[in-house]
């Protein structure tokens, strides 16, 4: 069996799955405009997808481990499939929440059933760098949220855009179905033990997840990996039009250079797990550097457009860690629990990202708007300092964290 068409299509959920999530960034302030939605709103619906991701991840690796990965992921993403469409159609806040809701229901298959079948079909030491190398592809789809879905927009207008978006989802779907694998060839899937599971002893397998040592730890290094999604998924667009007065335009080519950043820190933090053979020290690393950045945009009191541009693109470099976690959390689980663990720690990243979305959109409302409405400069630098806060928080939880070593 050639693994080629298998892997396009892990390569092409991949990329819608980040495309999706990144969508906000450049559309939510048209979106706004068009709907008349609140900042609240907006910080709701962009963590609608992160926090019905976030509450699938349980019950995903569950599905995983007892149907496997061909039909976990399949089934499951023909709810992004209808979600577009619905996000196409939505005419009020709610519409678009639930919109996002089915994405992210949807999307939460794919990277937790990725890792199951990269850990089934490639050996353990190659677990990080071929992970890292998906991961890196995949934020390409930050670039098409970016520069490109501006233009479309921009000749389309967003709802047809979306048409559109919902109709190559579609066509990713079918070819998911028809390609992905769950077992090497040889290996007879209804011979994993896991298949002959009861529901008793799936949730017993989940509670002995949980009771491994550094999972939850790991877990929590969403708490900084939080800041790439919050800036580049939704915030960063509004930031640049309420404080740098950026068209739509110009706000995607300006968050283009963080997806770039994001691009490049997927591929090298994979890389740099095997040269320095270590993974809690590659995220520690990736967390002070957030916190730096963030700390200096909260500092700044009129950074410019450059400025921002570098320490945004800094950031999505910085940001570039979420393959380290999850093979982090992949080194500590048994074979026999690996969709569970996978998934457990795939929970804590995107609770984490849903809570910061919403909490950011509270605080850069709760603080002074303008004249015109829009968001003041201090809310946004006070959001930027929590972002730091939580940082920092991540560190000293994550330093508890017993290493592994990808190479051995």
């Amino acid at each position: 069996m050639t693994m080629l068409p298998m892997m396009v299509a892990l390569y092409g959920l991949a990329l819608a799955n980040i495309f999706i999530r990144s969508t906000m960034g450049v559309l939510a302030p048209e979106l706004a405009a068009d709907l008349a939605l609140s900042p609240r709103m907006l910080g709701l619906i962009a963590s609608a997808f992160f926090l019905s991701y976030a509450l699938m991840q349980i019950p995903t690796g569950m599905l995983l481990d007892r149907f496997g990965p061909r039909r976990t992921v399949t089934g499951l993403f023909l709810f992004t499939v209808g979600g577009s469409f619905l996000f196409a159609a939505a005419s009020s806040g709610p519409a678009m929440l639930l919109a996002r809701v089915m994405m992210g229901v949807g999307c939460a298959g794919i990277f937790a059933g990725g890792f199951v079948v990269i850990s089934r079909f490639y050996p353990s030491d190659r677990f990080a760098s071929i992970g890292g190398t998906w991961n890196a592809f995949a934020m390409l789809g930050t670039f098409l949220a970016t520069a490109p879905l501006a233009a479309l927009v921009a000749l389309t207008g967003w709802r047809m855009g979306f048409v559109a978006i919902g109709a190559v989802i579609a066509a990713i779907a079918l070819l998911t179905g028809l390609a992905l694998r769950d077992q090497p060839p040889g290996v007879d899937p209804a011979s994993a033990p896991q298949t002959r599971e009861s529901l008793a002893d799936i949730f017993a397998g989940l509670a002995e997840v949980v009771r491994i040592r550094g999972i939850l730890a790991i877990a929590s290094g969403g708490m900084a990996l939080s800041a790439g999604n919050t800036i580049l998924g939704i915030w960063g667009g509004p930031y640049l039009n309420d404080v740098h007065g950026l068209d739509q335009v110009g706000r995607g080519q300006v968050l283009l250079f963080m997806a770039f950043g994001g691009v490049a820190g997927h591929f090298l933090y994979g890389q740099a797990a095997r040269l320095f053979n270590t993974l809690k020290y590659l995220v520690l690393a990736g967390a002070a550097g957030i916190c730096a950045i963030m700390t200096t945009l909260a500092l700044l009191p009129a950074p410019g457009l450059v400025t921002v541009t570098v320490l945004l693109a800094l950031l999505g470099l910085s940001c570039g860690f979420p393959t380290i976690l999850l093979a982090h959390g992949r080194a500590l689980v048994p074979d026999r629990l690996v969709g569970r663990g996978i998934a457990t720690v795939n929970t804590g990243v995107m609770v984490s990202v849903a809570l910061m979305q919403v909490a950011i959109g509270a605080l850069i409302g709760s603080v002074a708007s303008t004249a015109d409405g829009q968001a003041s400069p201090e809310g946004y630098r006070v959001a930027f300092g929590f972002i730091a806060v939580m940082a920092v928080i991540t560190i000293l939880i994550y330093a508890t964290t017993p290493d592994r070593k990808p190479r051995g």
